[in-house]
């Protein structure tokens, strides 16, 4: 019977199980993420060598979507886990900048994995909502109160890393472009925005193309943010301007 046990729990069956009860699930990027990690003992006794908790989003590649793990860290180091025993373990994980917002398009979810001696990894999935930090959200504000709203968002892989760019609808008749697309980078003194215009062909040019395409890098610093998303449109109504 021991060998049978053995054997079933290699394949998964009365194993041990692992779920990450998280407390906040909707949480701004730069704040942390909170909960426990339940475990839950099977028909044997195991070892566990460690828990792990991660983030993991999926990033468009050419006509494919890719899954991608943003970062996986160790929470819980080493235990023995005696058949049947219920234990838990409180986390705290911080989302770091960079973490893509959860928009239409944009799924994260956290990974949770265990290192468990001669068994199959009991692994656990929750979807979150990650929300922007307090500076991105001014400059989304901003882009709102200029009459632009959120159309779309995608995430890709540049340079050994994701990044997310939001496209923006403008308001009708205002400005003489189609979109306005951004990405968001932040630094020490503020954020670092990358602004990209598609603007509508005028006069000969119409004849050859729809639109084109004009890019900006613009710095926010703190004390602009600070000032909300009133003094910030007064700017990026500027930028756009420059740009179309």
């Amino acid at each position: 019977m021991g060998f049978l046990k053995k054997m079933m729990a290699a394949v998964g069956i009365g194993g041990a199980r692992v779920d990450a009860l998280v407390q906040n699930p909707a949480v701004r990027v730069g704040e942390d993420l909170t909960g426990v990690v339940q475990v839950t003992g099977g028909a044997l006794e195991h070892r566990v060598e460690r828990i792990n908790l991660g983030l993991t989003t999926r990033y468009k590649a050419d006509d494919a979507y890719l899954v991608h793990t943003l970062f996986t860290e160790p929470v819980i180091g080493g235990f023995d886990l005696r058949p049947g025993e219920k234990l838990e373990f409180p986390f705290r994980l911080p989302i770091p900048h960079g973490t893509p917002l959860t928009l239409p398009g944009t799924a994260v979810w956290l990974v949770t994995d265990a290192d468990i001696a001669a068994a199959v990894d009991p692994g656990d999935t929750d979807h979150l909502q990650i929300l922007p930090s307090r500076e991105m959200e001014v400059v989304i504000g901003a882009a709102q109160r200029l009459g632009f709203h959120l159309k779309a968002s995608e995430v890709e892989y540049h340079h050994g890393r994701v990044v997310q760019e939001l496209s923006f609808a403008p308001p009708h008749g205002q400005f003489r472009i189609n979109e306005l697309e951004v990405m968001m980078f932040q630094t020490p003194g503020g954020l670092d925005v990358l602004l990209e215009v598609d603007r509508r062909a005028t006069g000969m040019a119409s004849f050859f193309t729809a639109e084109f395409e004009q890019k900006g890098r613009w710095h926010v610093p703190n004390e602009t943010l600070l000032r909300g998303p009133d003094a910030v449109a007064h700017e990026l109504r500027a930028r756009i301007g420059q740009l179309s």
